[in-house]
């Protein structure tokens, strides 16, 4: 059985601080699509409550993990063929995959693998990465420029980016294994630049 594919959906993946809130504001427009962001649908509510109580520390690893892999669930049982072009912002499998995978969480792998047949393939796939050092640039202007949206996640950067890279090593793994997705550096790119290579790159794939 082959997976479902999305023809007209162009993916996006990446950790934070790499460029994806550049690029898919900007393939939303150009493609005249709407954003989707993590979840494949929208108001998938067990999503919200995993992602609340993570952004709220206020639940173990070995809680979110079923809650995540409930979430994937709730999205493949609900999902439909989009009508028109769609930018996916990230995904619940690949984020939850690549965290787990190094967590050694292998209950929460094979239950979220599981689901991977049901799980839609992308017209494009691209996965964004950055250093360490280009992030930590770009966090400390986002805190100059617009402080409100500085996430607790952007923090990892600075407080654990050993432990960043190392997922975002398995993200990229796990996107190039089941999405065939191609990695971006931006590391030394504008938000033009950003723009531009990203467009380049979906021009050059059949």
């Amino acid at each position: 059985m082959s997976r479902p594919y999305f023809a007209s959906t162009v993916h996006i993946e990446g950790m934070d601080l790499a460029g994806k809130s550049t690029v898919t504001g900007y393939l939303a427009g150009a493609l005249g699509g709407r954003i989707q962001r993590n979840s494949l649908i929208p108001g998938n509510p067990i999503y919200s409550l995993a992602d609340g109580l993570r952004r709220a520390s206020a639940a173990s690893p070995e809680v979110l993990g079923p809650l995540y892999v409930s979430a994937v669930c709730y999205d493949l049982d609900h999902l439909r063929r989009p009508d028109g072009p769609r930018v996916q912002d990230s995904t619940i499998l690949l984020r939850s995959l690549a965290f787990n995978d190094l967590m050694g969480a292998k209950y929460v792998v094979r239950g979220l693998l599981e689901q991977l047949p049901r799980h839609p393939q992308f017209g494009r796939t691209i996965v964004l990465t950055a250093t360490i050092e280009a992030r930590q640039r770009r966090l400390a202007e986002r805190r100059r420029v617009a402080p409100a949206e500085v996430a607790a996640d952007d923090l990892m950067v600075e407080t654990a980016p050993g432990l960043f890279l190392e997922m975002e090593k398995s993200l990229i793994k796990h996107a190039v294994q089941y999405f065939r997705a191609v990695v971006l550096d931006t590391s030394e790119l504008s938000k033009d630049g950003v723009r531009s290579a990203v467009s380049s790159t979906l021009g050059r794939r059949a």
